[in-house]
């Protein structure tokens, strides 16, 4: 049995009611899975995210060179990309089973292992840079409050920060959400005391004038520095939404994913909007343009506590890290565990309760040790806004192929429930078929559920009196004679069970009445969806498929039969009818990615270049290395033949022209005659008469068994 999974502060609220233990006795490392909830697991991890070193040493920069009105809207810009990528992701989520792999399990289960694992990748590169700069703007600011302007000094205050945050993962995922909760509120604690320092005290020989109409009037303009421009101002300060994604990537350790995740990521999203406003606005209304330009830490001089302030520094550079060593190797875990990258295998250990991955962390924390080395805010910044901003690019363009297969595949029911209704004989003759007197108009007839029923027919299963007889007087015979269905049957892979079609769940009826499908074309749909159901099994279940076949379908769960049972992440649901998937539009979606993709060669064309390589290097890597990964439940979707096909057809008020085909009917009426085969003798006594025919007439349907 697994080991009982436990609250966050579970030992604690039970220590009074048992015997307290010794100090030296106490666990440090979790030894038990530990799940959490939307305040203490998602809000907590996307607030250390967001609210981190860019908005403490970037803000005043940002004010200095696009001034307070242009400064508010590049902040609500960065916060819209990110709020629609987190909708995007909400949407996918909504539609999709997805896995919990975070951003990889997302794009995978969309559009494909393939695509998954190369994005993934890249996004677990991009968190070591992120965590890297932040670790650097810690140190950076350290080495300024201690008057060291040595480059190593920076970089050795890195390094050593970095192996600390190294053991705190390696500790457990308890320790690293209880830290958080302390760290945030340190956080809150520094932002109080700015915004108490601003009215409370003046600095003017560092540039700190108090509130003034004239000084709000004169930094309300753009006055850009040489060299810097919106974009680049933009892709400087685009890592404070970064860690938008935190809450997906620990939906593993989550309680509730589906309700956790949205609720907590919003949440988030919409406090660090507020407060990045209110930085933006008050630096703009307090400091002069010179101090906001060239002093990082001019908000630190505007505190009531410097101390405290720069505490919220640290610590926020630290969460950040944190963070991202905390999301990054659980990613990588995922990918190693589906062998996207077989060399990368031996990352998909992990030990614990919660399987650490151990390995990961390491590897993680080594490529942040190599960037630190680089050593500067502003050169790590654009290579992180380039990897997330392809990152959310791909994860909204998820969505709306996700919306998009959807509606072609409701499409796709209603033309073949048309075509259906659609089809005339040119002859209005029938003919008579086998074992009938006329025509049958029977509207299942020729599908393998009508297959099943005459299976019944002519191969009744044994009454009850039968099978309720004792085992002692089956065992008389030398061996078990299969009866015939079961033998027939077994040799086209049916199930002898499966004879009347599944009911549809209330999501897909409400889905059906709101693309305009009556109850008979419903019902239709239902008897053409159970023949493919059961084409499919027959497909899957032919008895020559080995173990070598079934070993290439890695997402598939197999029977004790070993035919497929299910495939994850193949299907697509509705949208559930909750209050933040509303929100989820998939043309929001497109047009957020358009833009996340040109804001990219804007603020970067070079960085851009690079990125888009690597990704092509990879997808065709890991298409050469592993070529049996899943597709994904968009594939069929192609974004160019769907733009090809609504161009075509934008001047057009009926849809496209189907295709109509004239076939020339038979005139000559066909007849059938039967033969015994079998003799009536002693040699065939034993054998069942299969030579069975039904006369069924026109009027009443009487089905009369008659043998031969």
């Amino acid at each position: 049995m697994s080991p009982q999974v436990q609250e966050l502060f579970h030992e604690d609220a039970q220590g009074s009611q048992i015997n307290a233990q010794p100090w030296w006795k106490v666990q440090l490392f979790v030894w038990e899975p530990v799940l959490f909830g939307t305040w203490d697991g998602v809000f907590t991890t996307c607030m250390i995210n967001i609210f981190g070193v860019v908005l403490f040493l970037r803000t005043g920069w940002l004010v200095g060179n696009t001034g307070v009105f242009l400064g508010m809207l590049l902040v609500s810009l960065v916060v819209l990309v990110a709020l629609v990528t987190v909708m995007s992701g909400v949407g996918v989520s909504e539609c999709c089973s997805v896995g919990n792999g975070g951003v990889y399990s997302m794009i995978s289960t969309v559009l494909g292992g393939r695509i998954g694992g190369t994005v993934g990748l890249l996004y677990v590169f991009g968190q070591c840079v992120a965590g890297a700069m932040y670790i650097t703007g810690f140190a950076e600011s350290i080495a300024q409050v201690l008057s060291l302007q040595s480059t190593w000094v920076v970089r050795g205050i890195s390094v050593a920060v970095l192996l600390g945050l190294l053991g705190i993962n390696l500790a457990g995922v308890k320790w690293i959400v209880r830290l958080q909760l302390v760290l945030l509120g340190i956080l809150a604690m520094s932002t109080l005391d700015f915004v108490i320092g601003t009215f409370s005290h003046l600095d003017p020989e560092h540039g700190f004038v108090g509130y003034s109409e004239k000084l709000l009037r004169k930094n309300t303009l753009p006055d850009y520095t040489a060299g810097e421009t919106f974009f680049t101002v933009f892709g400087v300060f685009f890592p404070a939404a970064t860690g938008v994604m935190a809450g997906f990537n620990m939906s593993s350790d989550l309680q509730r994913p589906e309700h956790n995740i949205p609720v907590g990521t919003l949440a988030a999203v919409c406090t660090s909007w507020f407060l990045y406003l209110v930085f933006v606005f008050l630096l703009g209304a307090i400091c002069t343009r010179e101090a906001l330009r060239y002093d990082f830490l001019i908000a630190e001089k505007v505190s009531l506590v410097g101390f405290l302030f720069l505490l919220g520094l640290y610590i926020s550079s630290l969460a950040s890290c944190m963070g991202g060593l905390y999301g990054a190797p659980r990613i990588l875990q995922c990918i190693a565990q589906e062998r996207v990258i077989p060399v990368l295998a031996f990352l998909g250990k992990g030990r614990g309760p919660n399987k650490t991955p151990v390995a990961a962390i390491c590897l993680t924390s080594l490529i942040t040790m190599g960037f630190i080395f680089i050593g500067q805010v502003n050169v790590l910044a654009p290579i992180v806004t380039i990897n997330f901003m392809l990152t959310y690019s791909v994860i909204d363009y998820c969505y709306f192929c996700v919306v998009k297969t959807y509606e072609l595949q409701v499409q796709q029911r209603k033309k073949l429930i048309s075509r259906s209704s659609s089809r005339k004989s040119l002859v209005s003759s029938t003919h008579p078929r086998y074992g009938s007197g006329g025509a049958i108009s029977d509207p299942v007839n020729g599908t393998l559920l009508q297959f099943t029923k005459d299976m019944d027919q002519i191969f009744p299963l044994p009454s009850t009196e039968e099978q309720r007889a004792s085992p002692a007087s089956k065992a008389r015979g030398r061996k078990t004679k299969i009866p015939a269905k079961e033998m027939l049957m077994n040799s086209f892979g049916l199930d002898l069970n499966s004879n009347a079609p599944l009911d549809k769940g209330k999501d897909e009826r409400e889905l059906e009445q709101a693309a305009g499908l009556d109850d008979d074309t419903s019902s239709q749909i239902g008897l053409i969806e159970s023949d493919l159901k059961m084409g499919n099994q027959m497909n899957l279940s032919l008895p020559n498929s080995g173990p070598a076949e079934l070993e290439q379908l890695p997402k598939e769960k197999i029977d004790r039969n070993g035919s497929e049972t299910n495939l994850e992440g193949s299907e697509i649901r509705s949208i559930q009818s909750s209050v933040y998937a509303r929100f989820c539009n998939p043309w929001v979606s497109l047009i957020g990615a358009l833009c996340s993709f040109m804001i990219m060669f804007i603020i970067q064309w070079m960085y851009a270049l690079i990125n888009i390589s690597a990704a092509l290097i990879l997808f065709i890597y890991i298409g050469t290395t592993s070529p049996g990964l899943p597709t994904g439940a968009a594939s069929h979707f192609s974004f160019f033949k769907w733009l090809k096909t609504s161009l075509h057809n934008l001047g057009r008020q009926n849809g496209a022209l189907q295709d109509q085909i004239v076939v020339t009917p038979s005139l000559s009426a066909v007849g059938m005659e039967t033969r015994q085969l079998t003799e009536e003798n002693a040699d065939f006594a034993l054998r069942d008469r299969y030579h069975h025919s039904s006369f069924i007439t026109t009027t009443d349907k009487m089905v009369h068994p008659q043998s031969n």
